[in-house]
Protein backbone atom coordinates (compact mmCIF):
# COMPACT_ATOMS: atom_id res chain seq x y z
CA UNK A 1 0.00 0.00 0.00
CA UNK A 2 2.86 2.46 1.04
CA UNK A 3 4.69 1.51 -2.84
CA UNK A 4 1.31 2.69 -4.36
CA UNK A 5 0.94 5.96 -2.39
CA UNK A 6 4.57 6.79 -3.06
CA UNK A 7 3.84 5.82 -6.42
CA UNK A 8 0.95 8.27 -6.72
CA UNK A 9 2.81 11.32 -5.13
CA UNK A 10 5.57 10.76 -7.46
CA UNK A 11 3.23 10.93 -10.20
CA UNK A 12 1.60 14.32 -8.68
CA UNK A 13 4.73 15.93 -8.04
CA UNK A 14 5.67 14.92 -11.82
CA UNK A 15 2.72 16.88 -13.12
CA UNK A 16 3.46 19.71 -10.89
CA UNK A 17 7.08 20.23 -11.76
CA UNK A 18 5.94 19.86 -15.57
CA UNK A 19 3.16 22.48 -15.18
CA UNK A 20 5.50 25.10 -13.24
CA UNK A 21 8.41 24.19 -15.95
CA UNK A 22 5.85 24.91 -18.83
CA UNK A 23 4.62 28.07 -17.35
CA UNK A 24 8.16 29.57 -16.18
CA UNK A 25 9.23 28.85 -19.94
CA UNK A 26 5.43 30.60 -21.38
CA UNK A 27 6.42 33.81 -18.34
CA UNK A 28 10.41 34.49 -19.16
CA UNK A 29 10.54 33.33 -22.44
CA UNK A 30 11.74 36.56 -24.81
CA UNK A 31 9.91 37.57 -27.23
CA UNK A 32 11.06 38.40 -30.77
CA UNK A 33 11.62 41.60 -32.13
CA UNK A 34 8.97 41.69 -35.00
CA UNK A 35 11.28 44.74 -36.53
CA UNK A 36 14.05 42.17 -36.74
CA UNK A 37 11.28 39.72 -38.57
CA UNK A 38 9.70 42.70 -40.76
CA UNK A 39 13.57 43.48 -42.04
CA UNK A 40 14.18 40.01 -42.77
CA UNK A 41 10.87 39.65 -44.69
CA UNK A 42 11.57 42.65 -46.58
CA UNK A 43 15.23 41.19 -47.48
CA UNK A 44 15.58 38.81 -51.00
CA UNK A 45 16.13 35.78 -48.91
CA UNK A 46 19.02 34.41 -50.93
CA UNK A 47 21.88 34.22 -47.90
CA UNK A 48 24.55 35.17 -50.33
CA UNK A 49 26.67 36.68 -47.71
CA UNK A 50 27.37 39.85 -49.71
CA UNK A 51 26.69 42.11 -46.82
CA UNK A 52 29.49 40.29 -44.83
CA UNK A 53 27.10 38.56 -42.31
CA UNK A 54 26.24 34.99 -42.03
CA UNK A 55 22.78 35.23 -44.09
CA UNK A 56 20.05 37.59 -44.38
CA UNK A 57 18.36 36.55 -41.06
CA UNK A 58 22.10 38.41 -39.65
CA UNK A 59 21.96 41.13 -42.11
CA UNK A 60 18.37 41.96 -40.66
CA UNK A 61 19.52 41.52 -36.79
CA UNK A 62 22.48 43.71 -37.41
CA UNK A 63 20.28 46.49 -39.50
CA UNK A 64 17.67 46.57 -36.30
CA UNK A 65 20.26 47.22 -34.38
CA UNK A 66 21.41 50.21 -36.34
CA UNK A 67 25.06 48.61 -37.02
CA UNK A 68 24.77 48.64 -41.09
CA UNK A 69 23.07 51.05 -43.00
CA UNK A 70 19.56 50.39 -45.82
CA UNK A 71 21.82 49.69 -48.69
CA UNK A 72 23.92 47.26 -47.23
CA UNK A 73 21.82 44.14 -49.18
CA UNK A 74 23.48 44.56 -52.64
CA UNK A 75 21.00 42.27 -54.23
CA UNK A 76 18.34 43.62 -52.82
CA UNK A 77 19.46 47.01 -54.06
CA UNK A 78 17.51 46.46 -57.60
CA UNK A 79 14.42 45.27 -55.89
CA UNK A 80 13.43 47.90 -53.33
CA UNK A 81 14.89 46.53 -50.08
CA UNK A 82 16.32 49.82 -49.04
CA UNK A 83 12.96 51.84 -50.11
CA UNK A 84 11.14 49.14 -47.63
CA UNK A 85 13.92 48.79 -45.00
CA UNK A 86 13.53 52.74 -44.82
CA UNK A 87 9.58 52.66 -44.21
CA UNK A 88 10.38 50.01 -41.32
CA UNK A 89 13.34 52.62 -39.69
CA UNK A 90 10.29 55.56 -40.09
CA UNK A 91 7.69 53.35 -38.64
CA UNK A 92 7.16 53.58 -34.74
CA UNK A 93 7.19 50.82 -32.61
CA UNK A 94 3.30 50.67 -31.41
CA UNK A 95 2.59 50.91 -34.66
CA UNK A 96 4.64 47.73 -35.76
CA UNK A 97 3.32 45.84 -33.06
CA UNK A 98 -0.10 46.66 -33.91
CA UNK A 99 0.29 45.92 -37.40
CA UNK A 100 1.94 42.47 -36.25
CA UNK A 101 -0.89 41.57 -34.20
CA UNK A 102 -3.25 42.49 -37.01
CA UNK A 103 -1.46 40.26 -39.11
CA UNK A 104 -1.09 37.21 -37.08
CA UNK A 105 2.28 37.65 -36.55
CA UNK A 106 2.89 36.89 -40.21
CA UNK A 107 6.56 38.48 -41.27
CA UNK A 108 5.13 38.56 -45.12
CA UNK A 109 1.55 39.83 -44.37
CA UNK A 110 2.70 42.31 -41.63
CA UNK A 111 5.32 43.78 -44.40
CA UNK A 112 2.81 43.87 -46.55
CA UNK A 113 0.97 45.91 -44.14
CA UNK A 114 3.07 48.12 -43.50
CA UNK A 115 4.34 49.20 -46.58
CA UNK A 116 0.58 49.90 -47.69
CA UNK A 117 0.08 52.43 -44.61
CA UNK A 118 3.26 54.04 -45.33
CA UNK A 119 3.33 54.63 -49.05
CA UNK A 120 6.15 53.00 -50.10
CA UNK A 121 5.69 52.31 -53.53
CA UNK A 122 5.91 48.80 -54.88
CA UNK A 123 9.10 47.55 -57.13
CA UNK A 124 8.75 44.34 -58.91
CA UNK A 125 10.89 41.63 -57.30
CA UNK A 126 13.19 39.66 -59.58
CA UNK A 127 12.75 36.03 -59.60
CA UNK A 128 15.04 34.57 -56.58
CA UNK A 129 17.90 32.99 -58.35
CA UNK A 130 18.28 29.19 -57.84
CA UNK A 131 20.72 27.75 -56.35
CA UNK A 132 22.41 24.61 -58.19
CA UNK A 133 22.30 20.93 -57.12
CA UNK A 134 25.45 19.00 -55.74
CA UNK A 135 25.75 17.14 -58.59
CA UNK A 136 26.05 20.54 -61.03
CA UNK A 137 28.07 21.63 -58.92
CA UNK A 138 30.52 18.77 -59.00
CA UNK A 139 30.12 18.85 -62.99
CA UNK A 140 31.68 21.90 -63.39
CA UNK A 141 33.88 21.33 -60.71
CA UNK A 142 35.59 18.67 -62.73
CA UNK A 143 35.50 20.68 -65.94
CA UNK A 144 38.27 22.73 -64.09
CA UNK A 145 41.11 20.43 -63.95
CA UNK A 146 41.43 20.54 -67.25
CA UNK A 147 41.29 24.88 -67.60
CA UNK A 148 44.26 26.76 -65.41
CA UNK A 149 43.04 29.72 -65.83
CA UNK A 150 39.44 29.06 -64.73
CA UNK A 151 41.09 27.60 -61.65
CA UNK A 152 42.66 30.33 -61.00
CA UNK A 153 39.99 32.59 -61.39
CA UNK A 154 37.22 30.01 -59.44
CA UNK A 155 39.78 30.73 -56.77
CA UNK A 156 39.42 34.55 -56.61
CA UNK A 157 35.86 33.57 -56.66
CA UNK A 158 33.22 33.30 -53.37
CA UNK A 159 33.32 29.88 -53.61
CA UNK A 160 29.42 30.01 -52.54
CA UNK A 161 27.31 28.97 -55.42
CA UNK A 162 24.78 31.26 -54.72
CA UNK A 163 23.43 31.54 -58.08
CA UNK A 164 23.31 35.21 -58.53
CA UNK A 165 25.22 35.45 -61.51
CA UNK A 166 22.68 33.13 -63.36
CA UNK A 167 24.85 29.82 -63.66
CA UNK A 168 24.76 26.86 -62.02
CA UNK A 169 27.83 27.53 -59.37
CA UNK A 170 31.50 29.42 -59.21
CA UNK A 171 33.00 26.72 -61.15
CA UNK A 172 30.61 27.13 -64.38
CA UNK A 173 30.76 30.94 -63.79
CA UNK A 174 34.68 30.96 -63.04
CA UNK A 175 34.52 28.85 -66.79
CA UNK A 176 32.59 31.48 -68.66
CA UNK A 177 35.15 34.10 -67.23
CA UNK A 178 38.42 32.40 -68.85
CA UNK A 179 36.46 32.04 -71.90
CA UNK A 180 35.70 35.78 -71.60
CA UNK A 181 31.66 34.96 -72.28
CA UNK A 182 30.61 37.01 -68.78
CA UNK A 183 32.02 40.00 -67.22
CA UNK A 184 33.10 39.53 -62.92
CA UNK A 185 31.04 42.18 -62.29
CA UNK A 186 27.87 39.80 -62.10
CA UNK A 187 29.36 38.33 -59.02
CA UNK A 188 27.35 39.85 -56.76
CA UNK A 189 28.67 38.87 -53.13
CA UNK A 190 32.47 39.45 -55.19
CA UNK A 191 31.86 43.02 -55.37
CA UNK A 192 33.16 43.86 -51.67
CA UNK A 193 35.88 41.06 -52.40
CA UNK A 194 36.90 42.79 -55.26
CA UNK A 195 36.36 40.27 -57.13
CA UNK A 196 36.77 42.03 -60.64
CA UNK A 197 39.89 43.57 -59.83
CA UNK A 198 41.06 40.14 -58.91
CA UNK A 199 40.02 38.55 -62.26
CA UNK A 200 41.18 40.96 -64.36
CA UNK A 201 44.81 40.31 -62.68
CA UNK A 202 44.49 37.20 -63.46
CA UNK A 203 43.73 37.48 -66.71
CA UNK A 204 47.23 39.70 -67.35
CA UNK A 205 48.94 36.99 -65.72
CA UNK A 206 50.97 34.14 -68.15
CA UNK A 207 49.99 30.81 -68.49
CA UNK A 208 53.68 29.93 -66.34
CA UNK A 209 51.86 33.06 -63.84
CA UNK A 210 48.78 31.01 -63.66
CA UNK A 211 50.58 27.37 -63.42
CA UNK A 212 53.73 28.69 -60.62
CA UNK A 213 50.31 29.97 -58.74
CA UNK A 214 48.18 26.78 -58.73
CA UNK A 215 51.01 25.06 -57.82
CA UNK A 216 51.87 27.85 -54.81
CA UNK A 217 48.81 27.21 -53.36
CA UNK A 218 47.57 23.45 -54.76
CA UNK A 219 44.90 25.51 -55.79
CA UNK A 220 42.84 26.22 -52.51
CA UNK A 221 40.73 29.26 -52.61
CA UNK A 222 41.55 30.28 -49.69
CA UNK A 223 45.46 30.47 -50.60
CA UNK A 224 44.73 31.58 -53.96
CA UNK A 225 42.28 34.28 -52.18
CA UNK A 226 45.70 35.26 -50.05
CA UNK A 227 47.91 35.49 -52.84
CA UNK A 228 45.97 37.87 -55.08
CA UNK A 229 45.60 40.28 -51.83
CA UNK A 230 42.39 39.02 -49.78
Amino acid sequence: MIIVYSTILLGILGLASGLFLAFAASKFAVKEDPRVKLVEAALPGINCGACGFPGCSGFAKAYADGKVPKEGCIPGRRSGVPEKLEAITKTSQEKILAIWKESGEDAEKALQKLLSATGTPPKPVPKKPVRPSPDEVAKYKGMLKDNELASLIYGALPNIDCGLCGHPGCAAFALKLAASEEKPEKCVPGMRQNVPEKVAKIKKMSSNEIKKMLEETAGDPKKIKEKLGG
